[in-house]
């Protein structure tokens, strides 16, 4: 049963029946009721894609990202899905699984607009991403990338500040009475570099040695020394008196490990809601100027 047969049936055209099924005002009720009632009866369904092709938008947005049993993700996911339902779209959630290659996949699939725009978690190692960065910046649909990025991208990027977060969780532990530190920033993404940059400039700034944190783990240092890193998931050992300075969390195995932690906790709420704003703004006006790059401070820091 298609739209024509339905305007055959009740004796229509095929573009009155369009608006009746829509509930178009401009079609007289008793109309609107008789082809509703004749759709109900032959089991007659819009064809969705047909609907979607004629309005030029889909109604949809997509969320790629890694693993929906990361903490940070799953609450990113969660405000998204509240911000872009107001909007009056609905949520799709793709996961890349951390692989290049499947987000590759899936930006492919946006070359055939089978969404209206793409909110991206790239993988940790975004370094790998780097050959997707041509096919990033040609996409036929807006882009935003939230947390981490790379070089060469021309989308719209939403992140947290880490620079001075950093300086704050530094001076903390200088508080405490740390006096040299290790630094445990992993990753090959330009967040985990803007941290080490920023904590080796801090500690330069103080005359306070930086040194490597050991692949052993073991910290023998007469200085009382702190522990920066990404997210404290790791167990030192040693008999150096340890404190510990992380980002979004610390592992209660690792609390054991240190006298005193400062926690960084990002403010992703906050960075969802920028970057739907911005693509929404995007969406409303393709050719609209949107900010390049938006650092968002953090939540809160909490000391264990």
């Amino acid at each position: 049963m298609t739209i024509h047969d339905l305007a055959k049936l009740a004796g229509l055209n095929a573009s009155t029946i369009s608006r009746a099924l829509r509930n178009d005002p401009r079609v007289r009720k008793s109309t609107r009721e008789l082809v509703r009632e004749l759709a109900r009866r032959h089991g007659y369904t819009p064809n969705l894609p047909a609907r979607q092709l004629a309005a030029g938008r889909t109604g949809n947005i997509w969320f790629s990202f890694g693993s929906p049993q990361a903490a940070i993700e799953l609450e990113t996911a969660m405000a998204l899905n509240d911000l872009v339902t107001r909007g009056k779209y609905d949520l799709q959630l793709v996961l890349h699984n951390n692989s290049p290659e499947r987000l590759r996949q899936h930006l492919n699939k946006l070359c055939q607009k089978v969404a209206d725009g793409v909110l991206v978690i790239p993988p940790g190692d975004t370094d790998a991403c780097a050959g997707l960065t041509g096919l990033v910046n040609s996409l036929p649909v807006p882009v935003i990338m939230v947390d981490r990025y790379w070089a060469g991208l021309e989308c719209p990027v939403v992140t947290s500040d880490n620079r001075e977060p950093v300086r704050r969780m530094i001076d903390r532990c200088v508080e405490w009475g740390a006096r040299s530190f290790y630094l445990e920033y992993a990753g090959s993404n330009p967040v985990s570099r803007n941290r080490a940059e920023a904590a080796r400039a801090c500690l330069a700034e103080r005359n306070l040695p930086v040194l490597p944190y050991p692949d052993s783990g073991r910290i023998d240092n007469e200085l009382p020394a702190a522990v920066l890193g990404n997210s404290g998931s790791f167990t030192p050992t040693g008999r150096a008196e340890l404190y510990g300075a992380f980002f979004d969390g610390c592992d209660n195995s690792a609390l054991r490990s240190f006298r005193h932690v400062i926690v960084c906790r990002q403010n992703f709420p906050a960075i969802a809601e920028r970057a739907a704003s911005i693509l929404f703004g995007l969406l409303h006006d393709p050719e609209a100027e949107a900010p390049a790059f938006t650092e968002i401070p953090p939540r809160e820091f909490l000391e264990l």
